[in-house]
């Protein structure tokens, strides 16, 4: 930005289904606009800028984070490709905003908040549930001792898609599978709520015939003996549901609580409080405006989602990969 009222100039990496969600709510969030789009395939590009409105396309990575008019990127390839594309970004002197999982293993996520730091660039993890009010409002209640002493969090998370074929789910090669993908959130949520990062991982898991784990069961337990709970699959259907229990009550966020739509009270087995959250636009434009706020402001990541955060959840991470034995191909575990 030349000065500061001057809309930040956003690029994007990847244009693919999340980036469709992405760029309408950018399109309705005061203060940014969507100026690039970036894609291997350029055609692929264009279609996205013309819909989006985007001043410029790109048919490779590298002119988009070479274009000076780009203020941050938007990075939403598979996570196989993250710490690549994120490096690329950081070198060039570009604040960036990346999907979850951050990256594939803890030594990249140090690796690219190292190089955040002496960059002075903005690095963001967009796991878009702890930027949410409802996240927020939950927090409230656990710390203000609403269901009484924290015990222990469970959540499911997961979709039968071990079925298809060639999904970026069921391929190693794109670091597939439920942990990573679908885990992340319930990893990084009850680490949000506790307050903590676990000092004690317990998992199980089933390694289907592609190489990814279809099934992840996860016990950790946290500073205070306080545990959290839960399973992730790509091979089943489930609630989706994340309960939060103490003492005297429990919270309740129903089916895909990773969105953040609503949370319910219980105390003495009876709800005393349900709020909705509904989204102004469609939930990312709570990520779009803390990464500005965090440009404007000159910080280098939001406290909702810390670069300690960030590495404390791939380090739990790892600790569950190699607990069930899930390895991908060394060049996408590589920091070169």
């Amino acid at each position: 930005m030349s000065n500061e009222h001057e809309s930040i100039r956003w690029g994007i990496i990847g244009p693919g289904g999340i980036a469709h969600q992405f760029s309408q709510a950018l399109a309705q969030t005061q203060g940014g606009e969507l100026y690039a789009v970036a894609s291997r395939n350029k055609a692929r590009a264009e279609d996205f800028a013309q819909q989006y409105a985007a001043e410029i396309s790109y048919g490779n990575y590298q002119e988009i984070v070479s274009d000076p008019s780009v203020d941050v990127i938007y990075i939403a390839t598979p996570h196989s490709h993250h710490f690549q594309h994120a490096k690329a970004c950081l070198d060039a002197g570009k604040h960036v905003l990346m999907e979850k999982p951050l990256t594939v293993t803890a030594q990249q996520t140090q690796t690219l908040v190292a190089l955040s730091k002496e960059k002075g660039c903005v690095f963001q993890e967009a796991l878009w549930s702890r930027y949410m009010p409802c996240f927020a409002k939950v927090k409230t209640w656990i710390d203000s001792g609403e269901i009484g002493e924290l015990q222990y969090i469970t959540s499911q998370i997961g979709f039968a898609f071990s079925h298809l074929r060639n999904h970026r789910l069921t391929l190693p090669e794109l670091a597939g599978g439920a942990i990573l993908d679908l885990g992340v959130y319930s990893t990084s949520i009850s680490q949000y709520l506790i307050g903590s990062h676990p000092t004690k991982v317990q998992a199980m898991g089933m390694i289907n015939k592609d190489g990814v784990d279809q099934n992840t069961l996860v016990n950790l337990r946290h500073p205070g003996n306080i545990h959290s709970q839960f399973t992730c699959t790509i091979g089943a259907q489930c609630s989706n549901a994340m309960t939060i229990h103490g003492k005297k009550g429990y919270i309740l966020l129903p089916h895909c609580f990773w969105n953040g739509n609503s949370a319910s009270l219980y105390k003495d087995e009876r709800c005393v409080a349900t709020e909705n959250f509904p989204h102004p636009i469609n939930g990312f434009e709570y990520q779009i405006a803390s990464t500005m706020e965090s440009i404007v402001d000159g910080r280098l990541c939001d406290p909702r989602m810390s670069h300690e955060d960030s590495i404390g959840v791939m380090k739990t991470l790892d600790e569950i990969r190699q607990q069930i034995g899930l390895a991908f191909p060394d060049n996408i575990e590589s920091c070169d």
